[in-house]
């Protein structure tokens, strides 16, 4: 989720093209907000590593691994802290990657944990999809989640393309549906989101999802950005918004991310 300072991107966004090949990207995150009535904040840190240089010459800066079918490693770590007298931090960890191979066959993998103090979770995701044209692909994943001895599986079938339009913008979106089978239940999860990039590098998107499993649903709504004001520096922020449902009870939460991302 991705959103800028729209008033610094539209006076410094340039009209011209400008690529710079890479193949790190290191970066950093803030965001604060409010989840149940309870205020909180938190930072994080990722990085990716290609195994090539990523060509940034075939469309938006944003989409530039995806257009060049570049096979990676990554990680993310974020912790939160709650605004509460002696309450744990939240710390989730990431580590995965995404290989792409010369039949634009992909295979991806990930390992998460959430680590809140007295509990934890741990999940393990992998997908298999391809490249239906050079703009877009699909996957198909299948994740097992242990949260607290309670199975939690997924699979999911998800779409990502970019599309050109005139004078150097272009669209880009996503689309994904899901299974979700639980140890009582079983339910479903939606995501669409789509993204209008004025040129290669600012794009605003807004994005949405819902997920129902028995007396429990929810549903996100975002709007982001993502702006280069040079070829290896990205700026990106969110403003997002859920509204939680379990067993009747409702509890709202809304808040900002903000980031910057370098790539060499």
């Amino acid at each position: 989720m991705k959103r800028t300072l729209l008033a610094s991107a539209i006076a410094l966004i340039a009209t011209g093209h400008a690529y710079a090949d890479y193949q790190f990207e290191l970066g950093a995150v803030y965001t604060q907000g409010e989840t149940a009535n309870t205020d909180y904040d938190g930072f994080g840190i990722g990085g990716e590593f290609h195994f090539d240089k990523v060509d940034t010459s075939k469309g938006p800066l944003a989409e530039a691994s995806f257009l060049d079918k570049s096979s990676f490693v990554d990680f993310a770590f974020l912790s939160v802290e709650p605004d509460v007298a002696g309450a744990d931090d939240v710390d989730t960890t990431n580590i995965g990657g995404r290989f792409v191979t010369a039949t634009n066959l992909i295979i991806e993998a990930n390992w998460s944990t959430v680590d809140t103090g007295n509990s934890d979770s741990d999940s393990i995701r992998v997908g298999v999809g391809t490249y239906l044209n050079d703009n877009t692909d699909v996957v198909v994943s299948y994740t097992s989640e242990d949260d607290n001895n309670a199975d939690v599986d997924y699979l999911d079938v998800a779409f990502h393309g970019v599309n050109p339009l005139n004078q150097g913008t272009s669209v880009a979106y996503d689309v994904a549906v899901g299974y979700i089978d639980t140890d009582n239940d079983s339910g479903y999860q939606i995501a669409v989101g789509g993204t209008y990039y004025f040129n290669t590098m600012f794009g605003l998107g807004l994005n949405a999802g819902i997920v129902d499993v028995g007396d429990s649903s929810s549903d996100t709504i975002s709007l982001d950005a993502s702006f280069f004001p040079n070829p290896q520096v990205e700026i990106f922020a969110s403003i997002f918004d859920s509204s939680i449902e379990v067993n009747n009870n409702d509890a709202d939460a809304d808040g900002i991310l903000l980031g910057a991302a370098f790539r060499f």
